[in-house]
């Protein structure tokens, strides 16, 4: 079996860690990545600052099949957690 372990690092030193299952490479071809990359929009400060926070309410663009965040923890153990949800 093949093991391939995948980690996120920021500033704030949060790490996170997984497995990664078999059939991965068919389910992530799937989500177009560099596709959707190239579709990028621009942002200042403001609003990257504003959705950093979770003060702003929508998305820049509408979230169309992928995994959108949908909620920022704002006190406490949660401040700071991101919960995404998938939306077709």
């Amino acid at each position: 079996m093949e093991t391939n372990i995948l980690g996120q690092f920021s500033a704030k030193a949060k790490v996170f860690e997984g497995v990664v299952q078999p059939g991965w490479r068919e389910i992530a071809s799937r989500f177009h990545l560099f596709e959707r990359l190239s579709t990028r929009h621009a942002i200042n400060k403001t609003v990257y600052e504003a959705l950093h926070m979770g003060k702003r309410k929508r998305s820049v663009v509408k979230p169309s099949t992928e995994f959108a965040l949908v909620s920022v923890g704002l006190e406490g153990d949660l401040e700071g957690q991101r919960r995404y949800q998938w939306v077709e």
